[in-house]
């Protein structure tokens, strides 16, 4: 009860510097995503990574994230234990996992699941992680494995069930898991998807969640009914991104950055060797940022001036969305 408190004073502070378009925030950021790895071992259509240069690929390292995490406990709300890779490729993901849980924080972990066997099973089960979700593009063997380029359908499917029943076995709640499923036309129709649904939350699956495609800042072509990148206009103007007024990107080499749709780091606030979380969130260049969308200039430079989520929908300057999930703590 007293951290659903502090959540909901701690995000109707930001939403109020945010309207304000403050370019030093008083409240602390609310989320974090952490990079334990950048690495992957798929090479999903829709996805960046598989070009990702080699300087933008490793694992994160101990006394960093130890270092994150010990900053982190002070004032996050929120933490999201991945980025732009397949976190659990990470050696020790296990030891991070939880470490990150350990420190209090409500903690959520992204993965493709192909990983999801033997150990880490009980690994993650044992963490007191809070959600898991899982990418999961299409409902047959043949849609799925077009989108994500070197998974097995099945073996990801028995993996999700083998998790289910263990996590059954040892009568836990949690973590709670989320299958997504990205809304694409390569994905194929719903057909299977009542089947597929049923077979899963027979065995404790807590959501099956549909998500919008986006460009990931305009790497990828826009995706259907979405306005082409451009600049604005008087009848199209670029709202204020919330982002910069509500969370943080630590990278795996300890990078920080604004925003989780920047996937190849194009904007670097600072990093997190040289200055602390705290004073990189009110430093320079998050000013300069806040400053520039509080000007309507933000949308001029790359990775803003393409990113399509500043052209969807809101509700007093918020993705609709996401409207939801901030309101009812998703974490995802």
């Amino acid at each position: 009860m007293k951290r659903n408190w502090q959540y909901y004073k701690r995000l109707a502070a930001l939403y109020r510097s945010y309207r304000r378009r403050d370019g030093i925030v008083p409240a602390p950021p609310l989320r974090l995503w952490v990079e334990i790895s950048s690495r992957c071992n798929l090479r999903c259509v829709v996805c960046p990574n598989k070009d990702l240069p080699p300087g933008q690929r490793g694992d994160m390292e101990w006394p960093l994230f130890r270092s994150i995490i010990d900053q982190a406990r002070t004032f996050a709300l929120e933490l999201n234990l991945h980025h732009r890779g397949e976190s659990l490729l990470h050696p020790e993901a296990g030891r991070f996992i939880r470490a990150a849980t350990a420190s209090g924080i409500p903690c959520r972990l992204h993965t493709n699941a192909t990983l999801l066997r033997g150990p880490v099973v009980d690994d993650i089960l044992d963490s007191g992680l809070e959600r898991l979700s899982i990418s999961m593009d299409g409902f047959s063997a043949a849609a799925y494995e077009k989108i994500r380029c070197g998974a097995s359908f099945d073996q990801v499917m028995a993996n999700i069930a083998g998790f289910l029943r263990r996590r059954g076995e040892l009568n836990r709640s949690q973590p709670r898991m989320t299958i997504e499923v990205m809304d694409l036309p390569a994905a194929g129709d719903r057909s299977g998807q009542r089947e597929f649904s049923t077979r899963l939350k027979k065995l404790g699956l807590d959501e099956l969640a549909f998500k919008q495609p986006h460009n990931w800042a305009g790497y990828l072509d826009p995706p259907p009914g979405a306005k082409p990148p451009c600049g604005p206009t008087a009848s199209f103007p670029f709202p204020a991104c919330t982002f910069p007024w509500n969370a943080l990107v630590v990278f795996f080499n300890g990078d920080v950055g604004p925003c989780a749709q920047d996937f190849f780091a194009q904007r670097i606030l600072g990093r997190s060797d040289a200055g602390t979380l705290l004073e990189i969130w009110n430093g320079p260049p998050m000013q300069e940022l806040r400053r520039a969308f509080a000007a309507g200039k933000a949308a001029a430079s790359p990775p803003c001036s393409t990113c399509d989520r500043l052209r969807r929908r809101t509700l007093g300057g918020v993705p609709a969305e996401y409207l939801k999930k901030l309101l009812f703590r998703r974490l995802n």
